[in-house]
């Protein structure tokens, strides 16, 4: 398993978008959200950095349910 590291913003975006988030706001983060097959929605945001904290990827991965690989 590799080791966790910043990535760029938008490759961020494009991982989500991939995994059937859509874009919902842009204000200071944008915000993504998407339903999953349980009915149950998910929420999570992306900052409008050039790259994307190691403590925000940690944060998106808990909050979007997708697995830790796709984001190394």
């Amino acid at each position: 398993m590799a080791r966790l590291r910043p990535l760029p913003r938008q490759k961020v975006v494009k991982i989500l978008k991939s995994n059937g988030f859509r874009r919902v706001r842009s204000g200071k983060h944008a915000t993504f959200k998407k339903k999953d097959r349980s009915g149950r929605v998910l929420i999570t945001w992306v900052p409008h950095h050039k790259e994307v904290s190691l403590f925000v990827i940690k944060y998106i991965i808990r909050q979007s349910g997708k697995p830790r690989e796709e984001f190394e």
